[in-house]
């Protein structure tokens, strides 16, 4: 089994991917195109760059997207990168600054892990939550929210939070995952 992880690593060096992750998003947009469809984009949790890199290879040109997180990440061309805390008044201001609706707000985010089981699920639920709250103040009316989050106990409850908010729900577990791991990502279609 690990050879065929060690194969998304090596793929990903190979094509110049900064991460293994890069594929994962691939992958789902594969289905979806939602990338290809969208002219604002948000991607919270940018570091290192793989999604980044993706986006600014699937978007139409004149598309804008904004990348965030707490970690440095190297430059990408057509992307902006803004290193700051979501929670920050930082971020809300320059939420503010957008002068139109997102269309896809993505996000590979996870929090650092205590080995605490319990406290990590509650955590990234909280982490996920925040996405979804997000989702409802700045997604346009056929806007798509792609995270990952994990199958735990909090699954059910996330997923019936997401079909509370969007038409259609859909989870997936890209061939790029690591099998052993319990990360899933779910994608809500046109919110509510």
């Amino acid at each position: 089994m690990k050879d065929i992880q060690d194969t998304w690593a090596k793929k990903a060096k190979q094509e110049g991917y900064r991460s293994r992750a890069s594929y994962k998003l691939i992958q789902i947009n594969e289905t979806h195109k939602f990338i290809e469809q969208a002219d604002l984009i948000v991607e919270l949790g940018s570091a290192p760059g793989g999604w980044s890199q993706v986006i600014k290879r699937k978007k139409k040109a004149q598309t804008k997207c904004l990348a965030i997180d707490l970690l440095e990440m190297e430059g990408v061309d057509e992307i902006d990168f803004y290193k700051m805390d979501l929670y920050s008044d930082e971020f809300t201001k320059l939420l503010k600054t957008l002068n139109k609706k997102t269309d896809l707000i993505l996000s590979d985010m996870s929090v650092n892990l205590s080995g605490i089981k319990l406290v990590d699920d509650e955590s990234n639920l909280d982490l996920n939550l925040f996405c979804l709250d997000l989702s409802k103040q700045i997604l346009s009316s056929k806007g798509t929210l792609l995270i990952k989050t994990f199958s735990n106990t909090n699954l059910k409850k996330l997923k019936k939070a997401f079909s509370e908010n969007f038409e259609k729900v859909i989870m997936e577990k890209p061939p790029a995952s690591k099998t052993s791991s319990a990360e899933v990502y779910l994608l809500g279609l046109v919110p509510k």
